[in-house]
């Protein structure tokens, strides 16, 4: 996981899925976006947060500590809070030990910021704790200690062992759009995980969907960028069932044909969770009845119907004739 890259254009920072909006014209690179450590109380761990500057103009970074916890959006986006503050237990920032000294990097060049969290011996909850090295491209504020400007985080996760509770659960599984029949493809689907525990989940698995005589015609990745659900919070994922890309008005007809789907489907959610692969399934049915392909099926079908009865009626008449033609000359002679 470590070789993926957040990119920071100045306008946004993206680190773990969560977004940060900025305000600054300069791109910097932070790697990993994130770091994850299963850790013992009294255990120390050492490490490095990689910065590349893809700008044309030198930078100045300001590293500022921060916890973090998971707004109440669902969609993972962090909700950043201060070192001294206390939200349910989980804070990390007290724990990390950084430079506040400003890191100066040169147009092109990269530079490393070294890290330590410490986990004490004795007042170290088990579970899940949340913080983050906020890299800041204004000097903090001598008084509140707050970055100005724009901002990017490198996330830090540490799951304290002891009694941690992995407890997970699907709030909600359904459609995005639900309808009373889909005319074609692509089905938008959707999962609400919660977690109740005290220590972040990454819920993966399969989407399973299968016709109505029970045959497998797909199979959806969950969560395939195994992004966390931080505890006590929901986190909404969206997987999509499609062949193409989908068209409306004229181009309708030709994408029925390409995102073919016909009867009735069982899609079938198998997620798991945890160090114990804990599994949960849920399932719901939809049908699929591409109208417009079935219009334009009926009515060829109507027409060669018609141009089979057209043709049987001709083929008889001719029939008809040629017998009484024969006897005719019979009778003649």
């Amino acid at each position: 996981m470590r070789k993926y890259l957040v990119r920071f254009f100045g306008i946004a920072a993206l680190a773990m899925g969560f977004l940060m909006p900025g305000s600054a014209a300069h791109a910097l690179t932070v790697s990993p976006p994130y770091f994850d450590y299963r850790l013992n109380p009294g255990d120390t761990v050492l490490d490095v947060v990689k910065l590349y500057n893809e700008s044309q103009e030198d930078l100045t970074v300001w590293p500022i500590l921060k916890n973090f916890t998971a707004d109440d959006k669902e969609g993972g986006a962090p909700l950043f809070y201060e070192p001294d503050q206390d939200k349910g237990g989980t804070q990390l920032a007290q724990w990390i030990t950084v430079s506040k000294e400003p890191v100066q990097i040169k147009a092109g060049e990269r530079a490393n910021i070294t890290f330590a969290v410490n986990i004490p011996k004795e007042r170290a909850q088990p579970g899940g704790h949340f913080g983050a090295i906020m890299l800041s491209l204004q000097p903090p504020d001598v008084k509140t200690g707050v970055g100005i400007g724009s901002q990017i985080a490198a996330l830090i996760l540490v799951n304290v062992s002891g009694e941690v509770r992995e407890v997970g659960s699907i709030a909600e599984f359904g459609f995005k759009k639900p309808q009373v029949w889909y005319n074609h493809l692509p089905v938008d689907f959707f999962l609400r995980f919660e977690n109740s525990g005290n220590t972040h989940l990454r819920p993966v698995g399969n989407l399973f969907i299968k016709n109505w005589y029970g045959r497998q015609v797909a199979s959806i990745r969950l969560n395939e960028d195994f992004r966390s659900v931080l505890p006590q919070s929901i986190r909404r994922f969206e997987f999509t069932w499609k062949n193409m890309d989908n068209q409306e008005g004229w181009s309708g007809l030709k994408n029925e044909w390409q995102n073919f789907g016909l009867g009735r489907y069982r899609a079938m959610l198998v997620a798991n969770y945890g160090t114990k692969n804990q599994v949960l399934i849920e399932e719901r049915e939809f049908s699929v009845w591409p109208w417009r392909l079935m219009l334009i099926g009926t009515g060829g079908l109507a027409v060669l119907i018609l141009l089979l009865w057209v043709a049987t009626k001709a083929y008889n008449k001719s029939i008809i004739r040629k017998y009484e033609k024969m006897r005719n000359k019979t009778g003649q002679k």
